[in-house]
């Protein structure tokens, strides 16, 4: 289960490795990392540093350090953040839960940052979704789009006024890159990409928030349907979200 580190970055190897034996629930919540002279035995590396990467891990939420208890595992669902995210991603091979509730953040994320951009941004501003868009018309490459949609939602989060959403996507932004071959293959028709930010650029000049929460729930909901089509995994359709003010 565990191999030793080399020496360079052995905090950050240290924590990798655990950090990885956790969330894969070789380490389940409730129970034990061995003792720090047995880790840092079976490691290769000394207590210092192995003791900084567990400090690592308690403020990721995944163990609590007590003296006298040792380090325990925690719950993550329960005290871990949003960061975890990107590190489940690899993980997700047999939890298709995990890929099916991304899909699904970034639906309920697009459309609630769209209505923001419609309602709050200075039309002088949106002129950066527009070079994006340009630069999508041009996209030769499924992965080079699918960069370019990502961007233009990273923009978009810029153009809310909402700080934490942007770190939101920042954060969530790391995770999908692993996985950018395999979704950039599983989006939408490139055609249909494209046509999707005119039609939001349009709704963000008119100041048409209902439109644009519309296009963009649309958008990203076909995304999720045609993911889960082509990975012939009927689990990863989406399910049934809150309707939008223009269903009410």
């Amino acid at each position: 289960m565990l191999k030793p580190v080399e020496k360079q970055r052995v905090a950050e190897e240290i924590t990798e490795q655990l950090r990885g034996l956790i969330l894969d629930g070789k380490y389940p919540p409730g129970s034990k990392l061995p003792p720090e002279r047995e880790l840092s035995k079976r490691l290769g590396v000394n207590r210092a540093s192995l003791r900084e990467a567990l400090k690592k891990l308690e403020h990721l939420g995944l163990v609590r350090i007590r003296q006298g208890d040792g380090t325990r595992v925690q719950n993550f669902m329960e005290t871990g953040g949003i960061e975890l995210v990107q590190h489940l991603l690899p993980l997700a091979g047999g939890n298709p839960d995990l890929i099916r509730d991304l899909l699904e953040f970034r639906r309920l994320f697009g459309r609630e940052i769209a209505q923001l951009v419609a309602l709050r941004a200075p039309k002088d501003s949106l002129q950066r979704l527009v070079v994006i868009a340009d630069r999508a018309d041009a996209a030769t490459t499924a992965h080079e789009l699918f960069e370019l949609d990502f961007d233009f939602y990273v923009a978009m989060a810029s153009l809310s006024g909402n700080q934490v959403m942007l770190l939101l996507i920042n954060t969530v932004r790391e995770g999908v890159r692993s996985f950018m071959p395999f979704l950039a293959n599983l989006a939408a028709p490139q055609e249909a990409v494209r046509r999707h930010h005119r039609e939001l650029l349009e709704a963000f000049v008119a100041s048409d928030e209902v439109a644009a929460g519309r296009i963009a729930d649309d958008y990203l909901r076909l995304g999720a349907e045609l993911a889960a089509r082509a990975a012939g995994k009927p689990e990863l359709m989406p399910l049934p979200l809150p309707p939008l003010p223009a269903e009410v």
